[in-house]
């Protein structure tokens, strides 16, 4: 078996000329290269996001049970980003109202990780859109149809601003 004590103390041990050069440019290669295509995304110079709701159809025409009298409206939210910096979408709400009372008859509540699991993403990029397909069912005390449908949202853009919108549509 090799005597590997003998072999480190055997002395100092000399770099040629080439090896000298070497170290140094590899250890200053190092410290550049992690700035060359890391992951992090540049955030433009543009202080806010800005969040536009779309509902489709607007106005929404809903469909209602003859018999239990229960509507059922069905839509997309389409959330856009206009102002080009990117970010998170926090929440999507949608409630229906009834239109004589006010009152809450119905409610869509979808938050970040739901976003995740349903749509596959919670994050819109600058400029882009993010499209959910919803449907609510609800009961009018009058037997009607006829309702507000309120959409809201709360986004949080790259540079941490809280950015909401809201969208009032008419339900026919």
């Amino acid at each position: 078996m090799p005597d590997f004590t003998t072999a480190v103390n055997s002395g100092p041990v000399r770099l040629g000329r080439a090896a000298r050069h070497l170290v140094p440019a590899l250890l200053a290669g190092a410290l550049v290269v992690p700035g060359c295509g890391s992951g992090t995304p540049t955030i433009p110079d543009i202080s806010r996001a800005a969040i536009m709701i779309t509902v489709d159809p607007n106005p929404i025409a809903a469909t209602q049970d003859a018999t239990t009298f229960a509507v059922t409206a069905s839509y997309t939210i389409t959330l856009t980003e206009t102002a080009g910096l990117g970010g998170e979408v926090q929440f999507i709400s949608s409630s229906v109202h009834d239109p004589s009372t006010g009152a809450q008859v119905a409610l869509n509540y979808y938050d970040s990780t739901d976003l995740v699991v349903y749509e596959g993403t919670k994050r819109i990029e600058p400029n882009g859109t993010l499209s959910l397909k919803q449907s609510l069912t609800y009961t009018l005390a009058d037997q009607s149809k006829a309702a507000q449908l309120v959409v809201s949202t709360q986004f949080k853009d790259d540079r941490s601003n809280l950015v909401l919108a809201s969208l009032l549509v008419k339900i026919q």
